[in-house]
């Protein structure tokens, strides 16, 4: 839960929020490049200090800490695979870089997330020219993670009022009480889309006028010399063989 409460939005005045989206997209996927492309232990040490320093530009520290703290047991579990084949100093550096490498994929994503709203994504989106479709698509989808986090925690807490325990008892037993959960979900969701259509179908979605749009993106000279100094150390990485 506390992994996909970090990918809710919230809004703060900040450095990085004053970002135009496309920027923020820009920086959080250049991280995750870096680090899915290096295999050293140092880079992604170094990718990872980065992110943590947007984070704290952001005001958002505590709330990626806590998002990695709900990635706990995937992380571990991802050392632990990763070095059970090859139990030695190597395969131990090889692990923690794979641990590290997934732990800044989910800390600079969860902090484009965390800052950027459904409505701008959107508007991202279609200003670098995809189509509406496509762009409804891709916001409606983001807009339910942090909607699906609420509705599993307003089930579960009603289920823990009846009795059921979701947390306690034997893996099986554990397993098994899911399922009294999944249930309740998969209703509050199809009531969810259905409500979602008639309120499209009720603003004249699909008609052949283009909308118009309240607010409107526009690069300033701060989206410039971000993304300039992204790319800068882009370079410098690669050049003194980080990459």
């Amino acid at each position: 839960m506390e992994a996909l409460r970090a990918f809710k939005t919230i809004k703060k005045d900040s450095p990085y929020d004053r970002l135009d989206p496309r920027t923020r997209f820009f920086l959080s996927t250049v991280l995750a490049f870096l680090a899915i492309y290096s295999s050293r232990l140092d880079t992604q040490l170094i990718v990872l200090t980065c992110v943590l320093s947007l984070s704290f530009m952001a005001k958002r520290v505590r709330v990626i800490l806590r998002g990695l703290y709900g990635s706990l047991f995937l992380l571990v579990l991802i050392f632990t695979l990763n070095f059970v084949f090859t139990p030695n100093l190597q395969g131990a550096i090889y692990a923690l870089v794979m641990t590290l490498r997934f732990t800044t994929l989910i800390a600079s994503f969860a902090l484009f997330f965390n800052s950027t709203s459904p409505e701008e994504i959107g508007i991202a989106l279609e200003g670098v020219g995809v189509p509406r479709d496509f762009s409804l698509l891709i916001n409606m989808s983001f807009r339910f993670v942090p909607t699906l986090a609420n509705d599993i925690q307003i089930v579960s807490d009603a289920l823990r009022s009846r009795g059921l325990e979701l947390e306690k008892g034997r893996l099986y037993n554990r397993i098994k009480n899911y399922v009294y959960l999944l249930v309740p979900l998969i209703i509050f969701e199809v009531r969810r889309s259905m409500m979602i259509a008639e309120a499209l179908e009720a603003r004249g979605y699909g008609l052949d006028v283009k909308p118009t749009r309240l607010v409107s993106l526009k690069f300033t000279w701060k989206d410039y010399l971000t993304i300039g100094l992204a790319l800068l150390g882009t370079f410098l990485l690669y050049s003194f063989g980080f990459l």
